[in-house]
């Protein structure tokens, strides 16, 4: 049933409309009122679904109540009901539903429902489904974090350094077996102790993290263990799947770029000396440089050095001896006049070249600094 009030300062008009509206079976009146202000009070404590306006009234006009009304219930239907047709045109700006001109008769009425009923059903469709909120959020990049929940006050105190290398280890595998576990993390122990050890760490994994619920975090069977992603937020995550994206697209997107550069604070575990980890640390540092690199050469097609000055300074904070990256953002400095910049960027390449290797920047280098 459809709530509506009507508003119509002529008594006859009034009652003519409410017994049409209530004999079609699919509205309900709340109320009704011959004075407008009265309509105004009645919606600022009430809920209806339309209203059915008259359009001249005395103090306050339909078209005006529209507005009075909408303030209550932002994209409330109306049907303006009126003796004149030269209203249609400011019903139409109003964003009015239907506009019936009296006298009003059962099957006009019938109609004006039924666009009432469309739109309702159209204003009242589900929304789409909210994503639940993550139940912990998890940086790999840099130093280890893991929060309970999206609370950046509330981080999970791991009971000891096996309880977090364990933990490390399913949030960077997602899922694995009991026996890649017992070979990577007990790999010394016998397997029935190492199995064992799995099962008291992985007690305590999930207790430091509330893993309590009917739906847990850690979902275990006969064949391995595995995390559940979808209520995790985690940096690798989002990282690994931006890689994927930059690499299947032939049109980049700044903001994947500056993504991320956020989400890379660091080497992977960085001070967590993880046999493991290693590898896959030094995988992911080499794919954010070649990005980074993409994300240069993006920018200087672009013709916004400065951007690229800034992803290519981003690899040098990883590689600080790259001569081509020197070379190129050198060039850069001087593209835009700036031969201070550039000259104190081959000095930055010289010192540590010198340190490092024992070496000078190659020729190629310093003719650039003579030519301009």
């Amino acid at each position: 049933m459809i709530k509506v009030i009507i508003v119509d300062d002529e008594d006859l008009s009034l009652k003519r409309l409410k017994r049409i509206l209530m004999e079609s079976g699919a509205v309900e009146v709340c109320e009704v009122f011959q004075d407008p202000e009265k309509a105004c009070e009645y919606a600022a404590q009430h809920r209806f679904d339309a209203a059915f306006l008259d359009i001249t009234m005395p103090r306050i006009s339909g078209m005006q109540l529209i507005g009075e009304l909408r303030k209550h219930q932002a994209s409330l239907p109306i049907v303006l009901v009126t003796g004149y047709e030269e209203y249609a045109v400011q019903a139409f700006d109003k964003e009015v539903t239907d506009y019936i001109i009296k006298p009003v008769t059962a099957e006009r009425v019938s109609s004006s429902i039924q666009r009432l009923q469309q739109r309702l059903r159209n204003t009242t469709a589900l929304p789409e489904p909210i994503a639940p909120a993550p139940r912990l959020t998890v940086q790999l990049f840099g130093e280890f974090t893991v929060l309970s929940g999206a609370d950046a006050n509330n981080p999970v105190k791991l009971r000891t350094p096996k309880t977090e290398e364990l933990l490390a280890f399913l949030l960077y595998m997602k899922s694995t077996t009991r026996d890649a576990l017992a070979d990577t993390l007990w790999k010394d122990l016998s397997p029935q102790k190492a199995w064992t050890n799995i099962n008291s760490t992985l007690y305590y994994v999930r207790r430091a993290i509330g893993d309590n619920s009917d739906v847990p975090i850690i979902l275990k069977d006969r064949n391995g263990i595995r995390m559940d992603r979808e209520v995790i937020d985690c940096d690798l995550y989002e990282f690994e799947a931006l890689l994927r994206q930059i690499r299947q697209t032939s049109t980049y997107q700044p903001e994947m770029f500056e993504r991320m550069d956020a989400l890379y604070r660091g080497e992977l575990l960085k001070g967590r000396h993880y046999e493991w980890a290693l590898p896959w640390s030094r995988q992911l540092e080499m794919d954010f440089i070649t990005t980074m690199e993409t994300a240069a050469q993006y920018h200087i097609q672009q013709n916004q050095p400065l951007r690229a000055l800034h992803y290519l300074d981003r690899i040098l904070q990883i590689d600080s001896i790259r001569e081509d990256i020197h070379r190129e953002m050198i060039m850069l400095y001087l593209s835009l006049g700036r031969r201070t910049e550039a000259q104190w960027q081959y000095q930055r390449l010289e010192e540590l070249l010198q340190e490092e290797l024992g070496s000078r920047p190659s020729s190629d280098i310093q003719q650039l600094l003579r030519q301009r």
